[in-house]
């Protein structure tokens, strides 16, 4: 079975492993409004469009120094990809998603 970019399908343990924080981090995040997984009763899942925005929350706080309220400011600008409906790969080809700290394998 093939899973779709936002078909949420990863755990948060599997989530934060992937991108190299802990489970505590990602409640954090979710708490402060800047993710929102699926939820099956008290688990929480996340899809590959998830972990992307997480990577690019990482990059943010950590490279870049933002705070969460600054990057909570960021995430609710759409970018040109989001408007435009770029696929990932045509994403991943992009100089500006490369240059967001996005789809980089950063880690």
């Amino acid at each position: 079975m093939e899973y779709g970019h936002s078909d949420p399908v990863y755990a948060m343990g599997i989530a934060a492993k992937s991108i190299k924080v802990c489970q505590a981090t990602l409640r954090l995040w979710e708490k402060k409004g800047l993710i929102k997984p699926a939820r099956l009763g008290k688990n929480r899942y996340y899809s590959k469009s998830d972990l992307e925005r997480m990577e690019h929350i990482k990059y943010l706080l950590q490279d870049k120094r933002i705070n969460i309220e600054g990057v909570r400011s960021i995430l609710q600008v759409p970018n040109c990809w989001e408007i435009k409906l770029c696929k990932p790969a045509r994403r991943n080809s992009c100089p500006v998603y490369l240059k967001n700290g996005i789809g980089r394998g950063r880690g």
